[in-house]
């Protein structure tokens, strides 16, 4: 016998790039998907939230693993990971849920009320003096409506990079425009 392997032998040997992370991705997911999944609707999200929290911590997972990061529990750390997601689910919702029916042209049989459209054009007035990644994310967000995943992809940040981003917008907006209530 030969003791040189061929090479289609030796790279059966090896796992080809990326198997690795993805084999450990693929394995955490199919252990705990369906009580990562549970473990974010029992903080009150929908099952399409749910389902995209599940989604962005296994993509995340994905991310620090590619990165090289020695995660030594990946089941604790996807844990904390959902639930901080989950968490930031909550915060944004209640920081946003009064903007949304100002941010988005509501459609209505009798066409919009003026002094809404009034509102709603001295809001995107507002929104125009804001710094220019400010104003990106909002108008992704609101006007486009991006997920902050798709707009970190857009703006070459990431999703919390963006969502910082729309937080200090929506801060600096209430505060020129005088009250919570505003927004």
């Amino acid at each position: 016998m030969n003791d040189e392997m061929s090479p289609r032998a030796e790279a059966g040997l090896r796992a080809p790039e990326g198997h690795e992370r993805e084999r450990r991705v693929m394995s955490l997911y199919a252990r705990r998907g369906r009580e990562l999944y549970g473990f974010a609707a029992g903080f009150g999200l929908s099952g399409e939230d749910a389902a995209d929290v599940v989604q962005d911590a296994m993509f995340r997972l994905w991310r620090e693993l590619d990165a090289g990061k020695e995660l030594r529990d990946l089941d604790a750390w996807a844990f904390r990971t959902t639930y901080n997601l989950a968490m930031d689910h909550h915060r944004l919702r209640r920081r946003l849920i009064g903007s949304l029916g100002r941010l988005r042209a509501r459609s209505g049989d009798h066409g919009p009320d003026p002094a809404e459209s009034a509102d709603r054009a001295a809001l995107w007035q507002a929104v125009d003096c804001l710094p220019e990644r400010q104003r990106a994310v909002l108008y992704l967000r609101y006007r486009a409506d991006l997920s902050f995943d798709r707009i970190g992809l857009v703006l070459g940040i990431t999703a919390g990079g963006a969502r910082s981003h729309a937080t200090k917008a929506l801060a600096t907006l209430r505060r020129r425009l005088g009250s919570e209530e505003s927004l």
